[in-house]
């Protein structure tokens, strides 16, 4: 019996690498599952607010008397700006984003389309509320 207690059991060993092995299930389990919806919810949710095409979206809303009648002032863009279409490349820019505008009044969708090439460039900006869709904007782009 002696002898027996000094020599390590073989299912301790296994035990323990059983236990590392459901640690890293675990990690990638969290990665998976807990950084992949956070990068996903930046490209789709957020990165668009650091484009100069959403800056000229937001001041045009801001400077429209449609708008401001709607929502009020001050004008407050929302938390995500959801885009659904984004192209850049060999000097094409093009895209599609909508975002909420809020305001003591009331609150409104705005849906904004660019396409700008370094030979020409439109913008396309769309106030959606309840009762339908107002054209904010929709000719060259007017922000350079």
């Amino acid at each position: 019996m002696g002898t027996n207690r000094n020599k390590p059991s073989r299912r301790n060993a296994l035990g323990g690498y059983l236990a590392l092995g459901g640690c890293l299930n675990t990690l990638f389990l969290l990665g998976v599952f807990g950084i992949v919806p956070l990068i996903l919810l930046y490209v789709f949710g957020f990165s668009i607010k650091t484009t100069p095409e959403y800056d000229c979206v937001i001041r045009r809303a801001r400077s429209s008397a449609q708008v401001i009648a709607i929502t009020g002032e001050p004008l407050t863009p929302g938390l995500f700006a959801w885009t659904s279409y984004f192209e850049s490349g060999g000097g094409l820019r093009q895209g599609r984003f909508s975002t909420t505008l809020s305001g003591p009044q009331g609150r409104a969708k705005i849906v904004a389309e660019f396409y700008r090439t370094p030979i020409g460039a439109t913008l396309g900006v769309w106030l959606k509320t309840n009762e339908g869709e107002i054209e904010i904007y929709n000719g060259a782009y007017p922000c350079e």
